[in-house]
């Protein structure tokens, strides 16, 4: 049976500020305990990892996804919801519908139609839970490596970046205009024009 877990609405704004920043401090918790555990998470999570993750997100998909009943209809081609108790009635949960592997469920779509019906928008729906979890966890990880960097400051960034797209464009250009004969388009005057460019303007 699945098992929901229920929260009180806050009592003010005040106790919704103090909630909200007790779960950035869990997820920075969980998410330093996960990156400890797997230290190449950011660069690849082993197989075993992902399925012990997605273990986990199968567990609670399952806590808060409630069990739905049916029952064989239309001389067995289809199943139909029905009350739970219903005598002869099919249970399915997530955990059921994930207990299959995939080359199981894709056999399912001709050996059990009716019961590929049902399942696969259960599996579809857990797999975009699965990934929206996976994709905060991520970035949660990301912002903990991140942390304490040194960075450029932005606004220089910006300008530096800008600047080098603009040559980048220009030496492209130069080039293609010497192959159709421009005979102004110099591209090796051009590149010593730019390393100049950057030698004068880094001095001053």
């Amino acid at each position: 049976m699945s098992k929901k877990v229920t929260h009180s609405d806050p009592a003010s704004l005040q106790d919704a500020a103090y909630r909200f920043a007790l779960t950035g401090e869990t997820t920075r918790s969980l998410a330093q305990y996960v990156m400890t555990t797997c230290p190449t998470f950011l660069d690849d999570v082993p197989k075993d990892v992902k399925a012990q993750l997605f273990a986990g997100f199968q567990t609670r998909k399952h806590e808060i996804t409630p069990v739905v009943h049916y029952k064989l209809a239309d001389g067995g081609r289809v199943f139909v919801e029905v009350p739970a108790g219903t005598e002869g009635a099919t249970v399915i949960s997530i955990n059921v519908a994930m207990s299959y592997t995939g080359q199981e469920f894709g056999a399912m779509r001709e050996r059990d139609p009716a019961m590929h019906a049902v399942i696969k928008p259960m599996r579809d729906k857990f797999s975009t839970y699965a990934s929206s979890n996976m994709k905060t966890l991520t970035g949660a990880i990301r912002a903990l490596v991140n942390e304490g960097k040194t960075r450029e400051r932005a606004a220089n960034k910006a300008f530096r970046e800008a600047v080098n797209q603009a040559l980048d464009a220009l030496d492209k250009r130069v080039r293609t205009a010497k192959d159709r004969g421009d005979t102004e388009a110099d591209p090796v005057r051009f590149r010593l024009a730019r390393d100049a460019f950057w030698r004068t303007y880094d001095a001053s």
